[in-house]
């Protein structure tokens, strides 16, 4: 894999969503993998799917997701895909490093960057 800037924000993006899913799931896991099912795995329910899109709305500038879309992310591997696709399109914009740090802060959690 080429190291250029595409390619690191790219990897970064899986790091982030899936550090964040884990961060805020209210069922704890070890990992989150791309194939975990947000509500059947993670337990997550409507108050923290709307906690995971305002962090990803501060996190990337992320556009609020219409109902219809919103039920489609179903595992943490849709949402990934997403915000890859937002910011390929270029409706978003990749994570800056600073924004991470303070978003997982807040948490009490170090950056999945460190």
């Amino acid at each position: 894999m080429t190291n250029t800037p595409a390619a690191v924000g790219t990897d970064a993006v899986s790091a982030i969503v899936s550090g964040m899913v884990q961060l805020i799931a209210p069922r704890k896991v070890d990992s989150v993998g791309p194939d975990q099912r947000l509500i059947g795995d993670l337990g997550f329910h409507s108050l923290v799917l709307a906690e995971l899109g305002y962090n990803l709305e501060e996190l990337y500038g992320l556009r609020s997701l219409n109902p219809e879309e919103a039920m489609r992310l179903q595992s943490v591997g849709d949402v990934i895909e997403l915000v890859r696709t937002e910011v390929a399109a270029g409706q978003a914009a990749l994570a800056e490093a600073e924004v991470v740090e303070d978003v997982f802060a807040r948490y009490g959690a170090e950056s999945p960057l460190s």
